[in-house]
């Protein structure tokens, strides 16, 4: 019984201290909802589940429940399906936006307590709204915690960020390591233009993809987190000695041709090959001068040639595509970036590496357009999100492989 009272006592007291939802409001393309307290950032988790013909945008408002004159579901025609308002849990309300396009939604905390959510252009409220009176825990069981964790298995994404994860097993994400490598660093800045290093352009980048891989569950590692050199020969060495999965080198690109400097721009993405393109040749003699400009020509081939045959090739080909193609769709929502594809070229970082390894040129710290832009912090969010997406991506591709 003593039990039992302080359970119901501990009950009454969350109630009494959360979060009320008090009223919502559909009008001029937002989605209004009113609280009689300001949110703070902790109560909010946000996410979206994209299937075939619905995208669902779901909104969960942790120490929250909502005033029982709330309907449960607001119904339209055009862009959107439905937007639905439940008790999820007894300290949880959740929002569901079912549209049936994808869109870039918004949100935002404004005048105190009412919080602003975007919604799709064309969409009609239906004139009669179909009020479901029914009990909420019936309506949990339409959105059970099992049946949406099965969902999120299939596809999830934070609403921060045009990343779509599908999901791998908490198992697999701990099977894989992923090693990131910041180009340059201490003393060798790399490519330098207008004031801007490389050094720290990709370090920037670097920390943001751990960040993002790490808050999503991988196991993560650089070989590098400060600005601090690190020799070609022991970046991969590192990875090698953790039995890493996947090495990513980063660094960002540049031209001393003062014709040229203006004109070529984009984003490019390396695997370990004989080079057959000036471009990929002319890059990989910079990056590798560092070790190799003491070493005769014949030591040279034999450092690079011995290993350019064989399964990790064709694994790295495969993750540079799916990098490349991800950054590209990450980046282009704020810029059209030029595609400068994917080459094989004979760079000593990825030689060494006893796994599948790429490395990316997010860009030209020449261009002035593309310095400008690589020296936003919300850019490089962008072109974080993309190498994220395109790791986890290809991690899917090798399972398939595996199975």
């Amino acid at each position: 019984m003593v039990n039992r009272f302080f359970f119901l006592c501990i009950l009454l007291l969350s109630f009494v201290e959360a979060t009320l939802l008090k009223n919502v409001e559909i009008k001029n393309g937002l989605l209004k909802l009113y609280f009689n307290t300001p949110l703070k950032k902790e109560q909010l988790r946000a996410f979206v589940i994209p299937k075939k013909y619905i995208t669902k945008y779901v909104f969960d408002f942790k120490q929250t429940r909502k005033a029982k004159k709330i309907p449960y579901k607001y119904s339209f025609t055009g862009a959107l399906k439905t937007i639905r308002v439940s008790q999820y849990k007894p300290n949880t309300v959740r929002v569901v936006i079912d549209s049936k396009v994808r869109y870039n939604l918004k949100y935002s905390q404004k005048q105190g307590a009412v919080f602003y959510i975007t919604l799709p252009k064309n969409a009609y409220r239906k004139r009669v709204s179909k009020v479901h009176k029914k009990h909420p825990a019936k309506k949990v069981k339409k959105i059970s915690s099992a049946q949406l964790f099965q969902n999120l298995q299939e596809q999830k994404t934070t609403l921060n960020s045009p990343l779509q994860e599908k999901l791998l097993e908490p198992s697999l994400k701990s099977k894989y390591l992923i090693y990131l490598d910041p180009g340059h660093g201490g003393h060798d800045s790399g490519a330098y233009a207008g004031g801007v290093k490389e050094k720290t352009i990709v370090l920037n980048i670097a920390k943001k993809v751990y960040k993002k891989l790490k808050r999503l569950g991988y196991r993560v590692k650089m070989t590098r987190y400060s600005d601090k050199f690190v020799k070609l020969s022991q970046r991969t060495k590192k990875a090698n000695r953790a039995n890493a999965d996947i090495f990513v080198s980063i660094h960002a690109n540049s031209l001393d041709n003062p014709r040229k400097r203006r004109k070529v721009r984009g984003l490019e993405t390396y695997f370990l090959q004989t080079s057959k393109t000036a471009r990929a040749k002319r890059l990989a003699a910079i990056e590798n001068r560092s070790l190799l400009n003491s070493k005769d020509k014949t030591t040279r081939n034999v450092l690079l040639n011995a290993v350019f045959t064989g399964p990790k090739i064709e694994l790295s080909h495969k993750l540079a595509i799916s990098v490349q193609r991800e950054i590209l769709n990450s980046v282009r929502r704020v810029y059209y970036i030029k595609d400068n594809g994917v080459d094989g070229a004979p760079f000593r970082v990825l030689a060494g590496a006893q796994t599948p390894a790429i490395l990316v040129e997010v860009g030209y710290l020449s261009n002035p357009n593309e310095r400008r832009l690589l020296k936003k912090s919300s850019y490089q969010e962008k072109i974080a999100d993309g190498i994220v997406q395109g790791i986890i991506k290809y991690l899917h591709y090798r399972e398939k492989e595996l199975n």
